[in-house]
């Protein structure tokens, strides 16, 4: 599970160490990555830490005898599992990190945002020059993550590139002769024609990850408010959490609970058991991201069943359409015994031959123009749509939470277990903003600078 999947964790967990225009080629981009000669390449390790959820291991390891091919001495030692925050985390404390790191920022273990608030992470600016700079979409070397110190350097790269929506099966579709709802009216009108099939109209992992519901909520806000309304909640701007944008938002998911249009069960369904019942046609919408049909490829399905991917809907059909998009980070830690190789092993990741392994292994795009036209033909179509969502007039919008000193306060965690108190009927709208307001008040205090 990788949301995974949205840029976007607020508290900075301590580890105790020092308190994608048309296909272009993106090989040999980095004069850093091209520093160190074959010479000094001769019997080197590397060694690289991986997440290992839905992507899986295979890609990673097919990407290390690619790299090791093409710079023979060296040796890529991988670490992939699914608690790799766990297993990294004493050897970050102990001085003796892994060279290369991929865990996103969205993981709970928190592994970035703490690197980044004990400054422990390499600068990488010098991988991102020349022809690799202007190859990245904009926008994705800027985000707080990335460049979290608000001086224009970069110090995690982003590989998995993805803006995420609802998915809904094409073929039930067909059958009933249902249009994607472009609005919300429509959205609740198809949910109405659905119920008189049996079918409900939406579910979410609600018991293990309610947070797959920012794929709606950041996108609408910025819909109902403008981006800087967006912002403002992401920033804990005060009153931003009480917004005109916000309450229409959140009148959203009171109208799903009030109307019955949410799947039964959903409260306590797991992200997977949840996919799986939208996977049989017992709900029409799921928010999700690419990662979707990859990770359940081997559950059964409906007859006939077909990936369809939306943007979100809107207010009216005139208002700007925002997806909410996100990329999930590589790094390298400061006191990582083979920074030089490191660097030149995460520079590779953009070359076209790991966008194509990248792609066909694990459904993973990186954020380079023109790579999903690249490798069209070796992704699933659900995939390909998400990425090219922007050619129906989607704005992709991305951020995350304002990184902060260490606090017991996770506004994005009570912002999603309050909208499961939504759904049971334990809160009401105006509570669950003054519950955010409360937290953003503490927290805007704590903001890194």
């Amino acid at each position: 599970m990788k949301l995974r999947k949205a840029v976007a964790c607020i508290c900075a967990l301590s580890l105790g160490v020092s308190a994608l225009a048309g296909c272009q080629k993106v090989s040999d981009s980095s004069s850093a990555a091209q520093s160190q000669t074959s010479a000094e390449a001769q019997n080197q390790e590397l060694n690289i830490a991986v997440f290992e959820g839905g992507y899986g291991r295979e890609v990673w390891d097919d990407l290390a005898k690619q790299f090791e091919a093409k710079n023979p001495g060296v040796k890529i030692n991988v670490t992939a599992n699914a608690k790799l925050g766990d297993v990294i985390r004493p050897q970050i404390m102990n001085g003796n990190p892994p060279d290369f790191i991929f865990l996103a920022s969205t993981n709970e273990s928190g592994i970035l945002q703490s690197l980044i608030q004990d400054k422990k992470l390499e600068d990488i600016s010098d991988v991102f020059t020349g022809d690799l700079k202007d190859k990245m979409i904009d926008g994705t070397l800027s985000a707080p993550t990335i460049s979290p110190y608000g001086d224009g350097k970069v110090y995690a790269a982003p590989l998995s590139y993805s803006t995420m929506g609802l998915f809904y099966n094409k073929t039930l579709f067909k059958e009933n002769n249902w249009e994607v709802p472009e609005t919300w009216d429509e959205f609740f009108a198809l949910g109405d024609k659905a119920k008189a099939k049996g079918i409900a109209l939406f579910t979410y992992a609600a018991a293990n990850d309610p947070s797959y519901n920012e794929i709606v909520v950041n996108p609408t806000i910025a819909v109902a408010g403008g981006e800087q309304a967006l912002q403002d909640c992401l920033n804990y701007k005060k009153g931003a959490w009480k917004s005109d944008a916000v309450k229409k938002t959140f009148d959203l998911y009171q109208k799903i609970k009030d109307g019955g249009y949410l799947l039964n069960g959903t409260l306590a369904m797991t992200h997977t058991q949840s996919q799986q019942q939208f996977l049989q046609n017992k709900c029409l919408f799921i928010p999700n991201g690419n990662w979707l049909e990859t990770e359940m490829k081997d559950a059964p399905k409906a007859d006939a069943f077909e990936y369809g991917f939306a943007g979100l809907p809107t207010f009216s059909k005139t208002d700007k359409k925002f997806i909410w998009a996100n990329c999930e980070e590589m790094y390298i830690p400061k006191d990582a015994k083979n920074i030089p190789l490191a660097k030149k092993f995460l520079a590779s990741l953009y070359e076209d031959a790991s966008i194509q392994t990248l792609a066909s292994k694990a459904g993973i795009i990186p954020p380079i123009k023109g790579a999903a036209n690249l490798v069209k033909d070796s992704i699933d179509q659900s995939v390909y749509d998400t990425f090219t969502i922007t050619d129906k007039g989607y704005t992709p919008v991305t951020g995350s939470y304002a990184l902060t000193s260490q606090t017991e306060v996770n506004l994005r965690d009570d912002l999603y277990q309050d909208l499961n108190q939504i759904m049971a009927g334990t809160l009401t709208t105006d509570k669950w903003s003054d519950n955010l307001e409360k937290d953003a008040e503490t927290l805007s205090s704590l903001i890194l600078k």
